[in-house]
């Protein structure tokens, strides 16, 4: 692309489809929990923060695989994590601290754990520079067993605490919805290509560095779904939803370096980690742990005093911002 509003008008365009499906993915993914029987909270979760995180999943393999620009795909990783943290804490103080985090089980605290177990493995991998092997990594192996046995222990916990109501049965056919689903990752795929490409575009002709964008545009608009997710879930009052989309989403976005590490090349996307992204990963994890002790404020009266942190979110968010775009045009 040789022109800025050329290249602009690509990335939105991509983006509008990224973000229809990205709504479709949510939506039929939902369907399909709900008809096929399998509509368990953690069942439920997982199939939906997978399916709106299939965004971020397209767009990291395009980037690194086609533009070959491992920058752009780590600020995606880790500029999503920081944005699902910064909307569930403005969706708290919109509709209430308490709603969202009060009677959480033991299995969304081993989730919040986890996603904050995978930002602290993906920056102690990326110090050390990572190893190749063969057509992965040792840290993208790391991850994504963590990531599996994460979801595993998430699950444990969570059937020793279910309900015969959180287990519906099967409501009729479920055909539909797998054609809607199929069509919507087709379509994410697609459009998530040009996303990367534009993105990629974008900071070549202006001069802005690629972890910035990744951090800030991509990020923006791989997130929508998990966005438009929470904020539909917390209309419902379905607060475990809320919780586990984001979270979720967290931890699977990181495990995404397994699979952009499968089109990465000769060298580990882990060790491509600049000063940039250890900000915006730090800023993760920062936020992550925030958002646990706001869960555990909300759940014991000794850490009453850990709400305050709520409305301190977005002011970290921005300032994580602020710090990456400064740094990243040195």
């Amino acid at each position: 692309m040789e022109s800025l509003s050329g290249a602009i008008v690509v990335f939105v365009t991509a983006a509008l489809f990224v973000v229809g499906a990205g709504v479709g993915l949510a939506r039929y993914g939902d369907e399909l929990a709900e008809k096929t029987g399998w509509g368990t909270l953690w069942v439920g979760t997982l199939l939906v923060s997978i399916a709106t995180s299939l965004p971020e999943l397209t767009v990291n393999i395009s980037a690194v695989w086609f533009e070959k620009a491992p920058e752009l795909a780590l600020g995606n990783v880790f500029g999503a994590d920081m944005i699902n943290v910064f909307v569930l804490a403005v969706v708290a103080l919109m509709f209430g601290i308490r709603n969202l985090f009060a009677n959480q089980g033991r299995d969304t605290q081993i989730l919040v754990l986890l996603g904050i177990v995978m930002v602290t493995l993906a920056m102690i991998l990326g110090v050390s520079g990572d190893v190749k092997l063969g057509p992965t990594s040792l840290g993208g192996l790391i991850l994504i067993v963590a990531y599996f046995a994460g979801m595993r222990a998430v699950y444990k916990a969570g059937r020793t605490d279910m309900h015969l109501e959180d287990i519906p049965s099967p409501k009729g056919s479920a055909r539909n919805a797998w054609i809607g689903f199929g069509i919507s990752v087709l379509v994410v795929i697609i459009a998530g290509r040009y996303l990367a490409s534009s993105a990629d575009s974008i900071a070549e002709i202006s001069g802005i560095s690629k972890s910035f964008i990744g951090v800030l545009l991509v990020s923006i608009v791989t997130t929508l779904p998990e966005a438009s997710v929470t904020i539909a879930a917390t209309l419902r009052k379905s607060y475990g939803i809320v919780i586990g989309n984001v979270f979720g989403s967290n931890a699977f976005n990181i495990s995404i370096i397994f699979f952009a590490d499968l089109f990465h090349g000769k060298e580990p996307l882990l060790g491509s980690m600049a000063t940039t992204h250890y900000i915006a990963a730090a800023a993760a994890l920062g936020l992550m742990v925030m958002g646990y002790v706001i869960l555990r404020s909300c759940q014991s009266q000794a850490m009453v005093w850990g709400r305050v942190l709520t409305p301190a979110i977005p002011v970290v968010y921005v300032g994580a911002l602020y710090l990456v775009f400064t740094l990243g045009q040195r």
